[in-house]
């Protein structure tokens, strides 16, 4: 327990120094308690057994001294006694409940001791960042609980007449397309947070897996009805609609036209037996006008350059460049989320089990709930470009560009606090 990294020790470290404030405690014997902590302080890291003794009787001295009883239990922190530790900080934190410093010691020991409550510390690493938004080091045991975006945090709103559809295309038929490996998990858990975090009703998302050409008609329409599935769903003037596609994309060559790529596909001849991009936009315009959803988010973590993580998906083709975006859904209402431009290869992440441009846009998201914060599509977009985010690890993972596109309405909430 006690083979943390340096950054975390050198934070604790500098919980030891705090002076106890007076408080309602007699001011000369929180003077002599401040002298026996700076004792403490000198020692706590070669001899912890005389640092206990000390601070125990500065706690005699000043017992209402919510820095004192920090110091103590960081003494057991560092001797390995979490539970005498926890104890401590969680009386430095009933005496003081905005102590910031307190709130991050007992987040980070939630993170490290086995059978820790998660959701609860992460919970106090937020209070503390946002009590103190420029201190490093809070932000740092914050990062720790939001870097993993396989738990949803639980907020307790609710969107009663939202509509989520979720698609998660692993697995095709064609031997020939390679499966798509984190597909199938990166819908599973984007539905969790529609659920957990945004407040939609689980019964309101359609999720599919190894969505076919018929299943995708059947959920957007064709070119000559754009009322399927999710247009019948949409209540009039008071939905909200999330749509989630993680599979391949992929261009007619000839046309040089985008298509959504469904699991019975030919790649041979992707312009007859894939789903084009347009209709998916052109009826989501339609249901727009007719239905007057509050509003509509796409988020399409698939390429449509005719590459893939695993090599080309079109026979004996290089990539192409294809427009993914339409002035069909230029309305106030609306973004759209791709995962790369128009010739770059949406990639994966392996070490987090994720496509790289969905962990971000979850690790995003997550941030958000965590630290309290309105998500607007548009702080997303700057999430998802910002340094050490998307196109960072693909240069760092591959040696090549990703850059995600938003467009649309940059207003929309996703999160509201």
């Amino acid at each position: 327990m006690r083979r943390w990294s340096w950054i975390l020790c050198l934070a604790f470290f500098s919980f030891i120094l705090t002076t106890p404030a007076p408080a309602a405690n007699s001011p000369a014997d929180c003077e002599s308690a401040a002298k026996l902590s700076d004792d403490a302080s000198e020692v706590f890291l070669t001899n912890p057994t005389v640092a206990e003794k000390k601070l125990k009787e500065a706690i005699g001295l000043c017992p209402k001294s919510a820095s004192l009883h920090l110091n103590l239990g960081m003494v057991y922190f560092q001797s390995g006694r979490l539970k005498d530790a926890e104890d401590r900080i969680s009386q430095a934190i009933l005496l003081n409940a905005s102590y910031a410093k307190a709130l991050n010691a007992m987040a980070y020991i939630q993170y490290v001791k086995a059978g820790g409550d998660k959701k609860f510390g992460e919970g106090l690493a937020a209070k503390a960042v946002e009590l103190e938004p420029n201190n490093r080091q809070y932000k740092v045991t914050l990062e720790l609980y939001t870097a993993n975006v396989d738990t949803p945090p639980k907020t307790g709103q609710s969107r009663p007449d939202a509509i989520g559809v979720i698609i998660g295309n692993k697995n095709y038929r064609n031997p020939t397309l390679p499966a798509v490996k984190f597909a199938a998990q990166d819908a599973a858990i984007m539905k969790r947070y529609l659920v957990d975090s945004l407040g939609y009703d689980e019964n309101n998302i359609i999720l599919m897996r190894d969505a076919t050409f018929i299943d995708l008609v059947k959920l957007f329409g064709d070119a000559q009805d754009h009322r399927g599935i999710l247009y019948n769903r949409v209540r009039k003037g008071s939905s909200e609609v999330f749509i989630y596609y993680s599979g391949h994309g992929a261009p007619d060559s000839v046309s040089k036209k985008a298509y959504l790529v469904p699991a019975d596909a030919d790649p041979t001849v992707i312009r007859l037996t894939a789903y084009p991009l347009d209709t998916l936009y052109m009826n989501l315009a339609k249901l727009n006008k007719e239905k007057m959803p509050k509003n509509i988010t796409i988020v399409l973590d698939s390429c449509f350059s005719g590459g893939s993580q695993e090599g080309m998906i079109i026979p004996d083709a290089s990539p192409i460049f294809i427009e993914t975006t339409t002035s069909a859904l230029n309305q106030k209402n609306t973004a759209v989320f791709t995962s790369a431009k128009g010739n770059q290869i949406s990639s994966w992440y392996p070490d987090k089990n994720h496509s790289l441009f969905t962990y971000f846009f979850l690790k995003a998201l997550k941030t958000s709930v965590a630290e309290g914060k309105t998500l607007t599509t548009g702080d997303l977009e700057k999430a998802l470009l910002a340094p050490e985010s998307v196109n960072d690890h693909a240069w760092r993972l591959y040696n090549r560009e990703q850059e995600p596109q938003m467009n649309g309405d940059r207003g929309v909430v996703l999160f509201r606090k």
